[in-house]
């Protein structure tokens, strides 16, 4: 289920000893609040006094609020203890209170490890971004991530974006390294927006700003794959890999005319097997199916029941083709959505993951929780599906 952010609900889930730590954090003082009387929960003078904020310091508060909102989850307490690793900091998760909730510990650590949090941040924006095209055809080399590479790398996008689509003039590239890829995050500015909104008094005005957007670079130097992520017109996406390995790379691409990243054809048929080991306690099942047919642009979609049983969409299948006047030769899977169920190991939580993945180079498998990612990676490779070479150089094993 999704959420959705409101200031009430952190301010009643973070304790209030954290409230008032974070409000002189952000150079509030204490707000004019008397604390020591305040009950928990108990927030309306808290929002009487940020209502008495200028525009700028409510929105400043706010910012940081929807942060601490964002991490105050199941997913985002994973990132911060994530990011504590990558920082050399494994204890954290000790150092964080033991009997809070999520709220707490996020707040807590927005408190008191404020670069930690800011890497959280970008793990788990890794964690919420669907879609990535894939491709498999990169050296394996050891990416350049110096400041003269990346300030290079943000004026090449930018210089690009101007040219295609007249946006993205100032240009910030930030980078991460988690689980053996290497993630360049730009944030280019995106066209200006004009909005109506409260002027400081109170009166409605015409309001313009220019928000950045995000395009991803996930290189895999073991694999020699890359993963993008940008929503932007089909044709510019080559030419910002291209960029990507030129610049940090030091390689020219040539023109990307492959193998499909993933191969499902396999699966029209029900004989395909989702084996899986035993000990992991992970099964697979296939929750839809598009088909694609031939020489047409025709697609049929089918989707199963998810509480049916697990070969549910190929008796639907047997159901709805007529296979003498239309054999299953005569079409192609062009999407699948898988739906693996775990079920409870050494404390390991159950639940299911269900991603789709679609020819010939997209999948939504990232935006999901990195352990889970890390086992459906493992059989779609197993499968044949993801068809990227699984043995690296011993140079690159190295690295």
């Amino acid at each position: 289920m999704s959420r959705a952010f409101s200031i009430p609900t952190v301010l009643r889930m973070v304790p209030n000893c954290l409230l008032k730590e974070f409000f002189q954090r952000l150079g509030h003082g204490d707000l004019g609040i008397a604390w020591e009387g305040l009950g928990e929960r108990e927030i309306e003078p808290i929002v009487q006094a940020l209502n008495a904020l200028t525009p700028a310091q409510f929105d400043n508060v706010e910012g940081a609020l929807h942060n601490v909102f964002d991490l105050a989850c199941e997913t985002g307490i994973g990132a911060i203890i994530e990011a504590g690793v990558l920082a050399g900091d494994p204890d954290l998760p000790a150092a964080m209170p033991q009997d809070g909730g999520p709220y707490h510990k996020a707040m807590w650590a927005w408190l008191n490890r404020t670069e930690i949090v800011n890497r959280a941040i970008l793990i788990h924006q890794v964690e919420h971004l669907a879609w990535w095209r894939k491709r498999k055809d990169l050296p394996q080399v050891e990416p350049d991530k110096s400041p003269a590479t990346l300030k290079q790398l943000e004026k090449g996008l930018s210089d690009l974006l101007l040219c295609e689509q007249g946006r993205g003039k100032v240009c910030t590239v930030e980078t991460l390294t988690r689980r053996g890829t290497d993630y360049f995050f730009a944030h280019p500015d995106d066209f200006v927006q004009n909005v109506t909104a409260h002027d400081q008094d109170g009166k409605l005005a015409p309001r313009t700003f220019r928000q950045t957007f995000a395009i991803v670079f996930a290189y895999n130097r073991a694999e020699g794959t890359l993963e993008l992520f940008a929503k932007v017109p089909p044709k510019i996406k080559p030419r910002l890999e291209e960029l990507f390995a030129q610049i940090v790379l030091g390689v020219e691409l040539e023109d990307w005319n492959p193998d499909a990243a993933y191969d499902l054809n396999g699966l029209k048929h029900r004989t395909f097997s989702l084996a899986t080991d035993p000990e992991d306690c992970v099964r697979a099942r296939v929750r839809r199916l598009r088909l694609s047919f031939k020489n047409s642009h025709r697609r049929m979609v089918l989707e199963a029941d998810p509480d049916a049983g697990p070969d549910d969409v190929y008796d639907m299948l047997d159901e709805v083709l007529n296979k003498e006047r239309v054999p299953l030769s005569s079409v192609n899977v062009t999407m699948v959505t898988f739906c693996f169920e775990f079920l409870p190991l050494d404390g390991r939580k159950p639940g299911t993951l269900t991603f789709d993945v679609a020819y010939p180079s997209s999948c939504s498998l990232r935006n999901q929780r990195p352990e889970r990612i890390e086992l459906a990676q493992k059989y779609l490779k197993r499968w044949n599906i993801d068809g990227v070479r699984s043995v690296a150089p011993d140079v690159a094993a190295a690295g």
